[in-house]
């Protein structure tokens, strides 16, 4: 009895490495949520322990909305000179804005939780590859090509949203977006007991 429990033990415990170590196309890893003259969103979802082949993404600036805690994504590059990177931790609302630069790579998330974040590429005129990032506290970031502010709904209030250049309007974690034209308002009701999230991407220069 004991070394047929220990065998079948043993056959669940690879049986769930195994399914751990799923690996997943590019294609279906990121799944366009909205796109537009200016920009376009991709929704990506990278499942805990799974190897996302080989994939490229286009040369864009591009800004990173994190919607989830997570660590221990693998980045192996093999464009160019190959290298591989490491993702640090990450925390639900945080952002990170890219330069851009032809990216091909294959990823590996090494943690037991799945990361899930939005890519969005931006389509406009830039001037040059800037980058920076915003922590989950941060409440504002500019340069050339965009300004990201970070807006707090009350618990159970409204908030109109408007301003004179277009924009696109995020709200974490859900990551549901909302495009508001220049000069255009939005109107956000919060109706859960919690803070409400959203980030506003306003576009300074016009599509390429």
């Amino acid at each position: 009895m004991f070394r047929f429990v220990t065998a079948t033990a043993m056959a669940l415990s690879l049986a769930a490495s195994a399914s751990a170590q799923v690996v997943v196309k590019g294609s279906d890893t990121y799944k366009v949520a909205f796109e537009n003259d200016f920009v376009r969103i991709e929704r990506a979802h990278y499942p805990a322990g799974a190897k996302v082949e080989s994939h490229a993404h286009p040369p864009s600036n591009t800004v990173y909305v994190y919607l989830n805690d997570s660590e221990g994504i693998i980045f192996r590059h093999t464009s160019g000179s190959s290298h591989t990177v490491t993702r640090q931790p990450v925390k639900t609302g945080a952002l990170r804005i890219s330069g851009g630069g032809n990216e091909h790579h294959s990823v590996e998330n090494t943690s037991a939780a799945a990361s899930d974040f939005l890519r969005v590429i931006l389509k406009t005129q830039a001037t040059g590859r800037g980058g920076g990032r915003m922590a989950a506290t941060d409440m504002t970031y500019a340069n050339s090509q965009i300004k990201i502010t970070r807006l707090r709904v009350a618990p159970h209030q409204s908030a109109t949203i408007s301003g004179d250049l277009p924009s696109v309007l995020i709200d974490v974690p859900s990551g549901n977006e909302r495009w508001v034209d220049g000069g255009g308002s939005h109107k956000v009701d919060n109706h859960d007991a919690r803070e409400q999230m959203l980030v506003r991407i306003e576009f300074l220069t016009k599509p390429r």
